[in-house]
C-alpha cells in the first residue's frame, strides 16, 4: 500500500531551491555566514511565503564563484 501523503525525495544536489541549512550542508559554510551574506546583498535569496527563505542553486553557484581565492 502506498502512502499518498508521502513527499517525494529529491537529492540535495538536484534541488533548484535550497534552504539555509541545506546550503550549509552542501558547502560547509556556516548558516550564520550564509544569512549574513544574504542580508548584505552578496548572496541572492528568494522568499517562498512570508518567512521561508530559499536560495536558488544558480545564485549559490554564482556566490561561490565570487568568493575570493586563498593566497598563502
Amino acid at each position: 500500500m502506498t502512502d499518498s501523503k508521502k513527499t517525494p525525495y529529491a537529492p540535495i544536489e538536484n534541488r533548484p531551491l535550497l534552504g539555509v541549512d541545506e546550503v550549509e550542508a552542501l558547502t560547509g559554510v556556516p548558516a550564520k555566514i550564509i544569512r549574513a551574506n544574504v542580508r548584505n546583498g552578496l548572496l541572492k535569496a528568494r522568499m517562498a511565503g512570508s518567512t521561508t527563505m530559499r536560495i536558488r542553486r544558480a545564485d549559490l553557484d554564482a556566490w561561490l564563484d565570487a568568493l575570493p581565492a586563498w593566497h598563502a
